[in-house]
């Protein structure tokens, strides 16, 4: 059972919160470690978050964005999310605005409240190699907003009072 890469990543899970089983970071690193080496993209994104914040493993971001970029290919949608904003920020790797639109897009159209936020944000304020589009940014934030991101139902009430 422990040599199937989706029980691997819960063990590290369940190590990860203390959840039947006493919290240690480490041992949840190498159980997400394992689970990403076998190709699980659950355990690849887990093991990038760790590995981005130095929780039971060493801090490495080049580490992190080559499993968001694993994570992000095989479809995690957090990990697509995430590795939008290491591009647009320049963690992890040199800034790509491209890419990090390009992921960003990706994100938010497979329905993650966060990229919809962010994208809206930029379409707004024509940031990050967006042309700068009102309407775009509406659309995206009042998706984010549906999703029950509240940053977005914030954003939007200032919108509305900016245009009264």
């Amino acid at each position: 059972m422990l040599n199937n890469p989706p029980y691997q990543c819960f063990v590290g899970y369940c190590y990860s919160e203390g959840r039947g089983v006493k919290q240690d970071h480490k041992k949840a690193a190498y159980w997400f470690k394992r689970a990403a080496a076998n190709g699980n993209k659950d355990g690849m994104f887990n093991y990038a978050l760790i590995s981005e914040l130095g929780e039971g493993t060493r801090r490495n971001a080049a580490r992190a964005l080559r499993l968001y970029i694993q994570a992000a290919n095989a479809g995690h949608l957090q990990a697509q999310s995430n590795l939008a904003v290491r591009y647009l920020e320049g963690r992890g790797s040199r800034r790509n605005l491209d890419e990090g639109i390009r992921w960003l897009r990706k994100a938010a159209k497979r329905g993650d409240d966060v990229a919809q936020y962010n994208l809206g944000r930029a379409y707004l304020v024509g940031d990050g190699g967006i042309t700068k589009n009102i309407r775009l940014a509406r659309t995206w934030l009042k998706r984010a907003a549906k999703n029950n991101y509240r940053p977005a139902r914030l954003l939007i009430k200032k919108l509305k009072k900016a245009t009264l």
